[in-house]
């Protein structure tokens, strides 16, 4: 019987992933496990920037997870060039926390959220310019280690409907 609910917890509830790169570097690197409420939210507005959410995206025929912070809302705009991020025209706050292993690591503030990112101090390749209006129902998601990671700015917005997670 006990076997029985951690497996319906498991398939209906939860779910456990494991980062196989760094793209969510400082705070989840390489190799770290995650658990996520699977289904966790009911609509688009109860999806908050600053949490990590796990979506599916298709490329080349098959279906792919990823595990991003969401950055930008519904109706924002987003420029994100080089290490520069603006949200409707207002520069991102951030503030130098450390280096280590080779990146800078810096505290970054939107409004009244707070996380750290990471850049790499010698880049072997920057993601794409970016500049965009999210449309409503979808959101700007990246990675936290910001040069090292294939999010929204290389693949646009993610819609509500991908979303099938949050992290605990």
């Amino acid at each position: 019987m006990v076997l029985i609910a951690i497996l319906a917890i498991k398939t209906f509830l939860i779910g456990y992933y494991r980062i196989p790169q760094n793209g969510m570097y400082p705070t989840l690197p390489s190799g770290s496990q995650l658990f996520a409420l699977r289904h966790a939210y009911s609509d688009p507005s109860k999806i908050k920037r600053g949490e990590i959410i796990v979506f599916v995206r298709q490329e080349n025929g098959q279906s792919y997870h990823y595990i991003w912070r969401v950055v930008g809302l519904p109706g924002e705009k987003i420029e994100a060039m080089g290490e520069s991020l603006a949200i409707n025209g207002h520069a991102v706050e951030r503030k130098p926390v450390r280096e280590s292993e080779g990146r800078k690591i810096f505290r970054e503030q939107i409004g009244d959220v707070s996380y750290e990112v990471a850049f790499d101090a010698s880049p072997k390749d920057r993601p794409p310019d970016t500049s965009v209006t999210i449309p409503a129902g979808e959101f700007f998601v990246m990675g936290d280690n910001r040069f090292d990671a294939r999010d929204s700015r290389y693949f646009g917005p993610v819609t509500f409907a991908s979303i099938i997670g949050k992290k605990l």
